[in-house]
């Protein structure tokens, strides 16, 4: 039901981008009229319920850091802070798949969070030497003083020209671009990893603690409707647009997959660019939209085990030397399970080509590697999530290339993670993206 046809501005993509950019415009007081496609909002953020076990999954794990000023802006909003659970500090457990584990616990003396907690805790580890912690904190001080100069190199490349050894870079800077940037260092942006560098892990206060949601991520975007009616906005979802309508250079509206046309004069996209290339008019040839099709992306392959044995009390864990990249303790309503385990695999170009059941059983084998009380469970059933087109791959062409939020029409303005945000493609970078695209409007 359309209530009427003319809008303050229109809004496609209920992802992240797409809500932050409505929440900003209605503080800027208009009246947006969100469209989405699907019957759900939070775009790839999103939960559903497992058939087998009957326990309500996300499409994948996603955690938050304290530096997620944006993203945390639109959870606030919406009154759910309280479903998110914060580390007072960053406490990362590191397994071995020999079964050996650490712990990098990021707080100084006298309870002291940021940079000063960050280099307490990187010199307690144990799986690094007094070679490897003397470089990194002194690439650390470079970082903070602003030093480093990043160029148009790759972070392998970086990361080399600041005397971080390949044992480093595969130990403890792999694993952060990975997690952050989902590529590999020899493929990222140095550019945008400094940043993450700095914004995050040698950021002020508890920039770099985790926070991790306690609820499915549908529920804990549940109340977003709700808000945007009692401030004005609408949603309209399970409705495709097939067209942006644009005359002389200026938006005019929108065209639904019904044929119903909306009037407006401002509209933000917050779709990704293959999406964005099927709704501009062919006849909109400008270098700006051109571009979009030499985005190239990267995989994430998310799994969920559920074990007939018990996992131990630990909250997360980065894998070390494995497919398996992180764990993540789940609870289960499922009779015959003990455990239930989040896993993910960022980049994963060298696992998502193969079946569903021989990632499972991989994974399940690292888990029992890394884990000694694991060894003799037994996986009771198995979910893998391939996501082929997760996020944009910022290698430093990429980077380069991003797309500012103003378009060359005038009234289409530009939202996602993929755009130029300098940050990367992840729940801050899409949040950020959305309050720029609604300081255009």
């Amino acid at each position: 039901m359309i209530p009427n046809n003319t809008y303050d501005v229109i809004i496609l993509g209920a992802g992240i981008s797409g809500m932050s950019a409505a929440m900003h415009c209605i503080k800027r007081g208009k009246s947006p009229l969100l469209i989405e496609s699907t019957a759900n909002i939070g775009g790839r953020a999103r939960s559903f319920e497992d058939r087998i076990s009957g326990d309500m999954i996300d499409n994948g794990q996603h955690v938050m850091m304290g530096c997620y000023e944006s993203f945390f802006e639109l959870i606030k909003e919406i009154g759910m802070m309280h479903k998110i659970q914060k580390q007072q500090y960053l406490t990362v457990p590191f397994h071995f798949t020999n079964g050996e584990k650490d712990l990098l616990f990021a707080k100084g003396y006298g309870g002291l969070h940021g940079p000063i907690g960050m280099a307490f805790g990187m010199l307690r580890l144990n799986f690094l030497n007094a070679q490897d912690k003397r470089s990194m904190l002194l690439f650390a001080i470079r970082l903070k003083l602003a030093l480093c100069k990043p160029g148009f190199m790759t972070a392998r490349e970086f990361l080399l020209s600041e005397a971080q050894s390949d044992r480093l870079i595969d130990l403890i800077w792999t694993p952060v671009i990975l997690a952050t940037m989902n590529g590999k260092p020899e493929e990222v942006s140095a550019k945008v990893f400094v940043t993450v560098l700095r914004l995050a892990f040698f950021g002020s206060g508890d920039a770099s603690s985790l926070y991790i949601p306690e609820c499915g991520l549908s529920e804990l975007f549940e109340p977003f409707e709700a808000w945007m009616n009692e401030h004005g906005g609408q949603i309209l979802r399970s409705m495709g647009v097939i067209a942006i309508d644009i005359e002389h250079n200026q938006v005019k509206g929108v065209t639904l997959q019904n044929g119903t046309k909306l009037f407006s004069s401002s509209v933000i996209t917050a779709i990704p660019p293959h999406a964005l290339q099927k709704v501009i008019p062919d006849a909109l040839n400008h270098l700006y939209f051109s571009g979009l099709e030499h985005i190239s992306y990267s995989p994430i392959v998310s799994l969920y085990l559920w074990f007939d044995k018990e996992f131990p009390e630990i909250q997360l864990s980065a894998i070390m030397d494995a497919k398996t990249q992180w764990i993540f303790r789940k609870t289960t309503k499922m009779p015959s399970a003990k455990s239930l385990l989040a896993l993910t695999i960022s980049a994963g170009d060298e696992i998502v080509g193969i079946s569903t059941e021989e990632i499972a059983n991989l994974c399940a084998e690292e888990v029992r590697q890394c884990f000694p009380e694991m060894r003799d469970a037994n996986v009771v059933h198995w979910k893998v999530i391939k996501e082929k087109s997760a996020t944009v791959l910022l290698d430093p062409n990429t980077e380069e290339r991003r797309p500012n939020q103003k378009s060359p029409v005038d009234g289409l303005v530009i939202a996602g993670d993929w755009t130029n945000t300098g940050l990367p493609a992840t729940l801050e970078g899409a949040a950020l993206s959305g309050k720029f695209a609604a300081s255009l409007i």
